[in-house]
Protein backbone atom coordinates (compact mmCIF):
# COMPACT_ATOMS: atom_id res chain seq x y z
CA UNK A 1 0.00 0.00 0.00
CA UNK A 2 3.22 2.74 -0.54
CA UNK A 3 1.66 4.40 -3.19
CA UNK A 4 2.17 7.26 -5.16
CA UNK A 5 0.74 8.92 -2.04
CA UNK A 6 3.06 7.75 0.94
CA UNK A 7 5.55 5.43 2.63
CA UNK A 8 8.06 7.15 0.56
CA UNK A 9 10.20 8.07 3.47
CA UNK A 10 10.04 4.62 5.10
CA UNK A 11 10.80 2.94 1.90
CA UNK A 12 13.92 4.96 1.61
CA UNK A 13 15.04 3.42 5.14
CA UNK A 14 14.21 0.21 3.65
CA UNK A 15 16.28 -0.37 0.72
CA UNK A 16 19.16 -1.47 2.70
CA UNK A 17 22.48 0.21 3.08
CA UNK A 18 23.92 2.59 5.78
CA UNK A 19 20.91 4.44 6.08
CA UNK A 20 18.95 1.02 6.69
CA UNK A 21 21.41 0.10 9.18
CA UNK A 22 21.22 3.20 10.92
CA UNK A 23 17.66 3.43 11.24
CA UNK A 24 17.55 -0.01 12.66
CA UNK A 25 20.04 0.73 15.04
CA UNK A 26 18.32 4.18 16.40
CA UNK A 27 14.84 1.68 16.31
CA UNK A 28 16.54 -0.85 18.93
CA UNK A 29 18.14 2.11 21.24
CA UNK A 30 15.11 3.63 21.08
CA UNK A 31 12.97 0.42 21.77
CA UNK A 32 15.68 -0.31 24.49
CA UNK A 33 14.95 2.68 26.28
CA UNK A 34 11.12 2.64 26.27
CA UNK A 35 11.72 -0.54 27.42
CA UNK A 36 13.75 0.52 30.36
CA UNK A 37 10.89 2.81 31.84
CA UNK A 38 7.56 0.11 30.73
CA UNK A 39 7.21 -3.42 29.56
CA UNK A 40 5.37 -2.34 26.45
CA UNK A 41 8.67 -0.48 25.38
CA UNK A 42 9.49 -4.43 24.01
CA UNK A 43 6.25 -4.12 21.96
CA UNK A 44 7.82 -0.72 20.71
CA UNK A 45 11.15 -1.80 20.00
CA UNK A 46 9.49 -4.64 18.07
CA UNK A 47 7.25 -2.16 16.03
CA UNK A 48 10.18 0.33 15.19
CA UNK A 49 12.42 -2.24 13.89
CA UNK A 50 9.75 -3.79 11.53
CA UNK A 51 8.99 -0.52 10.16
CA UNK A 52 12.02 -0.02 9.04
CA UNK A 53 12.32 -3.61 7.83
CA UNK A 54 12.13 -4.46 4.20
CA UNK A 55 9.23 -7.17 4.83
CA UNK A 56 7.39 -9.13 6.95
CA UNK A 57 9.63 -12.32 7.47
CA UNK A 58 12.72 -9.69 7.72
CA UNK A 59 10.75 -7.71 10.66
CA UNK A 60 10.02 -11.22 12.07
CA UNK A 61 13.52 -11.91 12.50
CA UNK A 62 14.29 -8.35 13.41
CA UNK A 63 12.11 -8.75 16.48
CA UNK A 64 13.84 -12.23 17.38
CA UNK A 65 17.27 -10.49 17.83
CA UNK A 66 15.54 -7.61 19.90
CA UNK A 67 14.49 -10.27 22.06
CA UNK A 68 17.67 -11.62 22.31
CA UNK A 69 19.65 -8.35 22.81
CA UNK A 70 16.89 -7.47 25.57
CA UNK A 71 17.92 -10.52 27.64
CA UNK A 72 21.83 -9.41 26.85
CA UNK A 73 21.33 -6.07 27.93
CA UNK A 74 18.96 -7.59 31.04
CA UNK A 75 22.25 -9.62 32.07
CA UNK A 76 24.78 -6.24 32.10
CA UNK A 77 22.12 -4.46 34.08
CA UNK A 78 22.23 -7.00 36.76
CA UNK A 79 25.93 -8.58 36.76
CA UNK A 80 25.81 -9.80 40.18
CA UNK A 81 23.40 -12.62 38.92
CA UNK A 82 24.63 -15.01 36.38
CA UNK A 83 22.29 -16.67 34.13
CA UNK A 84 21.98 -20.50 36.42
CA UNK A 85 20.67 -17.78 39.32
CA UNK A 86 18.45 -15.90 37.17
CA UNK A 87 16.69 -19.02 35.95
CA UNK A 88 16.16 -20.05 39.68
CA UNK A 89 13.98 -17.46 39.82
CA UNK A 90 10.83 -19.31 37.99
CA UNK A 91 8.49 -18.64 37.23
CA UNK A 92 9.25 -15.01 37.11
CA UNK A 93 12.49 -15.81 34.68
CA UNK A 94 10.13 -17.98 32.17
CA UNK A 95 7.81 -14.73 31.69
CA UNK A 96 10.57 -12.40 31.41
CA UNK A 97 12.11 -15.05 28.76
CA UNK A 98 8.74 -15.07 27.02
CA UNK A 99 8.39 -11.30 26.96
CA UNK A 100 11.70 -10.56 25.53
CA UNK A 101 10.85 -12.59 22.53
CA UNK A 102 6.96 -12.46 22.40
CA UNK A 103 6.67 -9.28 22.56
CA UNK A 104 9.17 -7.66 20.15
CA UNK A 105 7.98 -10.00 17.51
CA UNK A 106 4.23 -9.18 18.11
CA UNK A 107 5.26 -5.62 17.56
CA UNK A 108 7.16 -6.30 14.23
CA UNK A 109 4.38 -7.51 12.83
CA UNK A 110 3.20 -3.89 12.40
CA UNK A 111 5.50 -4.40 9.11
CA UNK A 112 2.09 -6.34 7.70
CA UNK A 113 0.09 -3.46 7.97
CA UNK A 114 2.36 -0.49 7.35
Amino acid sequence: MSGETGGTSLDGLREGGSRHLLALGVAVVVGLALAWVHWLGLFAAGALVGLVSRDLPRAVVAGLVVGVIVLVANQFVVPAMDPSEFLGLAPASYVTIAAAFVAPVWGSLVRAVV
